[in-house]
Order: C-alpha cells, then structure tokens, then sequence
C-alpha cells in the first residue's frame, strides 16, 4: 500500500514532460492532484508542503490547462525535482504503487 506522498509523487511523475513555460496541466494543481488520486485537496495542501520540505517537488505560478473551472488566473502548479524523479523511479521498481 502506497502513503499518500508516494501517490501524489506518482501522479506527478505521470505529469513530467507534459506542459510548457506558460501553461501546465490542471493535473499538476492541488485541485487536479486530489481529483486525480482521491483525497481531499486540504490533505493534498498538507502533503505538498512536506513534499517541498523534503525536497521532492517545486511549484511554479503557471496557467492551468483543461481546468474544469475555467479560469484564468495562474495556479500553483507543482513539479518533480530530480530526487522526486529518482524516489518514484524506486517506488516503482520495488513494485509499490502499482496496481
């Protein structure tokens, strides 16, 4: 069984490569994270935050793409950093996380 950082670090990592230096996905907001896996986004707020501190994602202010709210005003949109990359790519191999 995954925590839920392991699920959104999965998620993101399923993000990666997609978006540009404007716009990025509504998946990559704390709106389209706690859609995508399932959890409040007050708890994927709390998650986020310890994720920054231990050094896992960044946030960039970027428009939101596919956004069911249609606005447009930027958004937190939020990024794997290397050691994001490096600690899904193991979750993975170990075989948690999947399905």
């Amino acid at each position: 069984m995954t925590t839920r950082q392991e699920q959104i670090l999965i998620h993101l990592y399923g993000q990666m490569g997609l978006g540009n230096s404007y716009e990025m996905l509504y998946e990559t907001t704390q709106d389209g994270i706690a859609d995508a896996i399932g959890i409040s986004r007050g708890q994927v707020s709390i998650e986020i935050r310890r994720l920054e501190e231990k050094g896992f994602v960044y946030h960039l202010l970027r428009h939101a793409t596919d956004s069911p709210k249609r606005t447009r005003a930027h958004r937190m949109c939020y990024r794997l950093n290397a050691l994001g990359m490096l600690t899904v790519k193991d979750i993975l191999a170990c075989g948690e996380g999947v399905a």
